[in-house]
């Protein structure tokens, strides 16, 4: 039987007046006006043009569908419900839909905010208790809408976002670090690495997790180039010069090292995270590999998280100056880059010297972190340290623009 799909559009507030001449983001009201003079209007009118036949710049990875979800009914253990049958209560159409949209905003949060903890949060479990439909753009069954069908649902992101920060909870925005992991085994005296195809559950685990937190999972190849680079002898000795050499073909932004042993019915897992924050390492158990797997996977998504996810906070204002930019090209691809960043509000065009583009934006978060985040996007890398720009104290960054 083909399979039905009903979809309904929510309209549950009011845009502002003049929405036409606002300028948005993905997944929210329009935000702020932008008042341009009349030579920069024309500026911004070719950029526009420029920008419809431009990809949007090639990030450590740029997630989509962030404030999507879709659930079904053993997804309701999100909300401290046990799988399976739904209660009695649940068995109307009306109140299954309210439960399924709670399940599926649980998802978004732990998603945004990198961490399962958010949906334990008092505040944020007071906020989905009630009406949750005031955070959905749209929903659509996946089925006949019986008991057994499943439920997409499309947030509004601005307001999502609102209500982790206004909880104190952190928002991980859409671009985010590619992550390579190698695996080993224990093997009588030693470390063997683990095959994808030799070892699918444990891969299949690695992804799922990966998935539910939306994080680029860069699994490698472990065809012979692989092989010849690295060995499980080095994730057991943590040979960085040769386990970085291997990494280099799938140009990530972090190494994960996961190193597993089982003995007396118990399984010991090692995990070594490396990004541009330094070395994190850790150990989790469990009678299971699922069990041990599950704890430890947590852990990691949580740590990347604390690193790239922004948190509540006054935003500064900050700059940015990017040389190498050649064209209009070239910096209508920093400008939407830029904007499309969860920790930036606002973007402001300056002016260009030459090669030399310069930005002013709103940096929600430590000043000290801008740089990190914004080094996010490929196209900019880091040059020197943050300076204070003379005239206004405003800090002021230096990237190299990278086609």
């Amino acid at each position: 039987m083909p399979k039905q799909v009903m979809v309904k559009e929510i309209r549950n507030r009011q845009k502002p007046p003049g929405t036409s001449q606002w300028l948005t983001r993905d997944g929210g009201w329009p935000r702020f006006p932008r008042m341009y003079s009349f030579s920069r209007r024309i500026i911004v009118a070719s950029l526009g043009i420029l920008l419809v036949g431009t990809a949007l710049p090639a990030s450590a990875a740029k997630v989509e569908g962030l404030y999507r979800a879709e659930v079904g009914k053993d997804d309701l253990a999100l909300l401290g419900i046990g799988g399976g049958q739904p209660p009695s209560s649940f068995r109307s159409t009306k109140a299954r839909k309210k439960a399924l949209m709670r399940a599926a905003m649980a998802e978004v949060l732990i998603r945004l905010s990198g961490t399962s903890q958010v949906v334990a949060d008092p505040l944020v479990r007071y906020e989905l208790l009630r009406p949750v439909e005031r955070f959905v753009s749209r929903y659509q069954y996946l089925g006949n809408g019986s008991s057994d069908s499943r439920i997409r649902v499309q947030f509004n992101g601005r307001a999502v976002r609102e209500l982790l920060w206004q909880t104190g909870w952190p928002v991980w925005g859409h671009y985010r670090p590619g992550v390579v992991v190698w695996v080993a085994r224990r093997s009588g005296g030693g470390m063997d690495l683990a095959f994808p195809d030799m070892a699918p559950d444990l891969y299949d685990r690695l992804r799922a997790t990966a998935k539910r937190y939306a994080v680029p999972l860069l699994v490698p190849l472990m065809d012979a180039k692989d092989r010849s680079h690295i060995s499980g002898r080095d994730l057991l000795f943590e040979d960085w010069g040769r386990i970085r050499a291997a990494s280099e073909r799938y140009d990530p932004d972090a190494i994960l090292l996961l190193r597993i042993d089982t003995e007396d019915g118990t399984t010991q897992a090692h995990w070594v995270l490396r990004g541009s924050d330094g070395v994190h390492s850790f150990s989790s158990s469990g009678t299971s590999l699922k069990a041990a797997f599950q704890s430890g996977m947590v852990r990691v998504m949580a740590d990347m998280a604390c690193h790239y996810a922004v948190y509540p906070g006054q935003s500064v204002t900050m700059q940015a100056a990017v040389s190498g930019v050649a064209n209009l090209q070239d910096y209508a691809r920093v400008e939407h880059g830029l904007d499309r960043l969860a920790a930036i509000e606002s973007v402001t065009p300056m002016r260009v010297e030459g090669t030399q583009a310069q930005f002013r934006f709103a940096f929600q978060g430590p000043p000290e972190r801008a740089a990190h985040i914004l080094s996010l996007l490929d196209l900019l890398e880091p040059k020197g340290q943050p300076a204070a720009q003379e005239g206004d104290g405003k800090a002021l960054l230096h990237f190299a623009y990278r086609p």
